[in-house]
């Protein structure tokens, strides 16, 4: 008979390990890191890294799917302390700070190349959706109010603010100070009712 699991214990463990994997992947990249540097800075053995995860993949989706709980966890304090147009430039503003901080690029050059395997092509679309929908409620809720420009409909202008925070995110995927001025500045520039 099989041991029985506590399931907090076996949260914590999980958890610690994709903790683990996503430092190494941000230093290293995902094809540079190993198991076993995961395992060392986890303080795990490789067979209880097996035990949770069967691959190396497997831990990326994990790492993946967390980041899309972060996310959806800081858009939500976001629309919870502001909305509209602030909560867009605040949106801005913390995407700025992730992408600046040079273990983004790494990270993202560490998964060029598996985008199209369906697991981690399931998690990036659930990251851009969460994103999505945050900006076309919040622009949405700015036009209503009178805070941002209304010649251009609500889903258009989103979708236009979101091609210029993904441009940037590339950019500093390349060359984190890419970025130049602030790019709260540039959604401003672009949002603001014309005068």
């Amino acid at each position: 008979m099989p041991r029985p699991i506590d399931p907090e214990k076996y949260a914590s463990k999980r958890s610690a390990i994709v903790s683990a994997a996503s430092s190494q992947f941000a230093s290293h990249g995902y094809q540079r890191s190993t198991t076993a540097g995961i395992c060392r800075e986890a303080g795990i053995s490789s067979g209880t890294f097996f035990h949770y995860f069967p691959s190396k993949l497997d831990v990326l989706v994990a790492v993946l799917e967390s980041g899309c709980d972060d996310l959806r966890a800081r858009l939500t304090r976001t629309e919870e302390s502001s909305s509209g147009f602030d909560a867009v430039l605040r949106y801005a503003e913390e995407l700025q700070a992730e992408v600046s901080d040079d273990s983004f690029a790494v990270f993202v050059a560490g998964i060029a190349g598996l985008e199209s395997e369906p697991r981690v092509a399931a998690a990036l679309a659930t990251e851009a959706e969460l994103v999505a929908d945050f900006l076309l409620r919040n622009v949405d809720q700015g036009q209503r109010s009178g805070e941002l420009r209304t010649d251009v409909p609500a889903p258009d202008l989103a979708r236009w603010v979101s091609w210029l925070l993904d441009g940037a995110s590339q950019a500093a995927a390349v060359e984190t100070s890419a970025l130049g001025s602030p790019l709260r500045d540039a959604v401003r520039a672009l949002l603001d009712a014309p005068s």
